[in-house]
């Protein structure tokens, strides 16, 4: 009976402490050296686990050699490495490198190695002044210099013509469509002139086929609403700020309804019909009284 309750206790004892060795994670001290590195060996290390007899080890990279002065042996070139050798204070050796091969140093300026024409490409070389390697590059085809020969039918500002043309180079010859004229059109004649808000109207006649075109306008230097923005619409909103008329954003140049009101104040306080277009006449006021009033003060500035 004895034996057999001890030799249960013993599997019970056995079993906790291989639960135990399953479970256990190790807890690493310090790395501690067990030999320095030198410029010609690896140096060791090793550091072992707190609650058990585990331990690990890693190498120390070597240190580097301690070069005071080169010496080139062969110079590199930009087709071969070059060498350099010094004496190592540390372990006293002579101690050999490789130097990089130079870059090529290319000409700049390409020689003609195969001419382009109208549909081919040509080929350019460069050439290094060190060893006398080549570098090509492509030089981009001339394309077609067309010059008209004969017209078959003649071409309009509405219609296509029809004409043969020669090639100035290669003398290759095309049968095609001309392109259409573009019109030309005389001065404007002005028809109605703007007046306040409404715009005035405008045409002129294209002097190759007849054409009116015809427009509304303002005089040139006219701002108003819905314009694309422009500083001119920021110096203007400046001005009016700067009199007490506007207090809107002036950093985008649009010219919205704020500025349209504030135009349209100070044309009333200065004797002039209500209209949210700042014309040029406007802008002329505009400027003589804010000039006049602040002028020298931000000039200063």
């Amino acid at each position: 009976m004895k034996k057999r309750v001890f030799a249960a206790l013993l599997l019970a004892a056995l079993m906790i402490a291989a639960c135990a060795q399953a479970e256990h994670i190790c807890t690493f001290g310090h790395w501690k050296p067990k030999r320095n590195p030198t410029c010609m060996e690896a140096g060791l290390e090793f550091r072992y686990c707190r609650n058990c007899d585990h331990w690990e080890q890693r190498d120390i990279p070597k240190l580097p050699h301690d070069i005071p002065e080169w010496t080139i042996t062969v110079e590199p070139t930009c087709v071969k490495k070059g060498s350099k050798t010094g004496v190592c204070n540390a372990c006293g050796n002579t101690i050999r490198h490789f130097i990089d091969m130079l870059e090529h140093e290319y000409s700049t300026e390409m020689t003609v190695v195969k001419e382009p024409t109208c549909t081919q490409d040509g080929k350019g070389a460069y050439t290094c002044t060190g060893c006398g390697k080549a570098k090509t590059e492509r030089i981009p085809k001339l394309g077609h210099d067309w010059k008209l020969t004969s017209v078959a039918k003649e071409p309009t500002c509405h219609k296509t013509g029809k004409g043969t043309k020669v090639c100035q180079r290669c003398n290759k010859e095309q049968t095609g469509q001309l392109d259409k004229l573009e019109h030309v059109f005389t001065d404007w004649t002005i028809t109605a002139e703007p007046a306040g808000e409404k715009k005035g109207t405008r045409e002129h006649t294209c002097t190759l086929c007849g054409d009116v075109v015809s427009e509304r306008f303002y005089w040139e230097g006219t701002l108003y609403e819905g314009m694309e923005p422009c500083e001119e619409v920021i110096r203007l909103q400046e001005m009016l700020r700067d009199l007490g008329y506007y207090s809107g954003n002036i950093r985008s140049g649009t010219f919205g309804s704020l500025t349209g009101k504030a135009v349209s104040a100070f044309r009333k306080a200065n004797g002039m019909s209500a209209s949210v277009i700042a014309d040029p006449d406007t802008v002329t006021k505009l400027t003589e009284i804010w000039e006049a009033k602040f002028g020298a003060e931000k000039t200063a500035l």
